[in-house]
């Protein structure tokens, strides 16, 4: 019997969807020693159904992670703005230190520098912008 284009479509969407051969076999009623011969022909087809489907479920995981992001920065937000009413006169003095020295190093470990890039030159009569360095550094 002649497979029809409808069943080895349906093969394909079941092999993409890992669906097991007997099962397949049983609904599109094709031997399984058929199935498995599709499968070698259509392979790329099957592994490139299998991509689109997880490239759903990717964009799926996404949007979920967004939100959790989202909802989380709200959170932290929340938590900021309470800190900052509550102020800092409970804290003993000891504590305010350490706070110190920890916001002092975590602010020199953003500092950054700024290189400025020049074309080379190619004419004699061009003049190369020297780089410049510049680093901004708190000292707390």
């Amino acid at each position: 019997m002649a497979a029809t284009f409808k069943q080895m479509q349906d093969f394909i969407e079941l092999r993409a969807e890992n669906v097991s051969y007997a099962k397949i076999a049983k609904q599109i009623k094709v031997s399984k020693t058929t199935l498995i011969g599709w499968a070698k022909d259509c392979e790329l087809e099957i592994e490139n159904r299998r991509a689109v489907t997880l490239e759903a479920l990717n964009e799926q995981y996404k949007v979920g992670q967004q939100h959790r992001l989202q909802m989380w920065s709200e959170q932290l937000e929340a938590v900021r703005v309470e800190l900052k009413a509550r102020g800092l006169a409970d804290v003993p003095t000891v504590k305010l230190i350490e706070m110190l020295d920890t916001l002092s190093e975590k602010l020199r470990g953003e500092a950054y520098d700024v290189h400025f890039k020049s074309k080379p030159v190619t004419k004699p009569y061009e003049v190369e912008l020297l780089s410049t360095t510049h680093q901004d550094v708190w000292h707390g």
